[in-house]
């Protein structure tokens, strides 16, 4: 077996998910990136590889809320490695804010699919990929909306409270085998994502941006939101040795929103 590990990463087009991509590439492993279209992984391939040019890639498109999109997945990732012993799964959206009675069916299940669909679709058709006793890990993307509702959005709380729910269940089912699964719980991070949203509450309220960042970033205690490498650093850890005896936590990386 190849001293390189066979790193996967879902929604690597994302701020996080190039991060965190990033965090592997300085690794060495060998990373298999997928997103939903092919633009946003070559956009993510051609940053990873301006700093490591010889990086062994793979870049697959893929809709991890479809069951054939992720077996078509499973199957490429067999044929190019023969393994997978990271999966990174930080694929995940948000909901548009509305009160339970307002929110469309449709945005209910395309959030639930994208967030909880897509873990288990993934773990469902991966772990078997997984190499046992030992060094083979998943860490999902929670958020600390997953440890208590809020209002107006309640999809996105339940999505990620089903993410820290089944991430513990995969640690319970899958320890025998020696592959821990460990949760990442981000505040609010600065990605692209973040500032749309605040750009929409802004548009909403008739207020500047840089107003709305404001009230927001206040509420948090350490003042900003958290850069994107704050959640690559604790995806790495989980998946390293360093956390080897860690699994079925849930991480926070919140900036002190949420003790407990």
């Amino acid at each position: 077996m190849s001293e390189q590990r066979v790193v996967l990463v879902t929604g690597a087009g994302g701020g996080m998910g190039r991060e965190v991509s990033a965090r592997y590439a300085a690794n060495g492993d060998r990373l298999v990136l997928v997103d939903l279209t092919r633009e946003s992984l070559d956009r993510a391939a051609e940053e990873v590889r301006a700093t490591w040019p010889e990086l062994d890639l793979l870049l697959v498109p893929a809709d991890v809320s479809q069951p054939e999109s992720v077996r078509d997945l499973a199957e490429q990732v067999r044929e190019w490695a023969g393994r997978v012993d990271v999966l990174a799964l930080v694929a995940g959206v948000l909901q548009q804010a509305n009160r339970v009675t307002e929110i469309e069916i449709e945005e209910w299940d395309f959030v639930n699919n994208v967030n909880v669909r897509g873990v288990f679709l993934m773990a469902k058709h991966f772990v078997p990929l997984m190499p046992k006793g030992g060094g083979s890990s998943i860490v999902t993307i929670a958020s600390w909306y997953g440890h208590s509702g809020h209002g107006y959005f309640a999809a996105y709380c339940a999505s990620k409270a089903g993410v820290i729910s089944l991430t513990q269940s995969l640690a319970d089912e899958l320890a025998e085998d020696r592959i821990r699964v460990n949760a990442v719980c981000p505040g609010n991070i600065d990605t692209q994502m973040h500032r749309n949203a605040l750009q929409a509450e802004a548009d909403a309220r008739g207020i500047a941006f840089e107003e709305m960042r404001d009230i927001e970033w206040a509420k948090i205690p350490l003042g900003i939101a958290g850069p994107p490498g704050s959640i690559a650093d604790a995806v790495e850890f989980l998946s390293s040795e360093k956390a080897s005896y860690i699994t079925g936590a849930s991480i926070d990386v919140n900036g002190g929103v949420l003790f407990r």
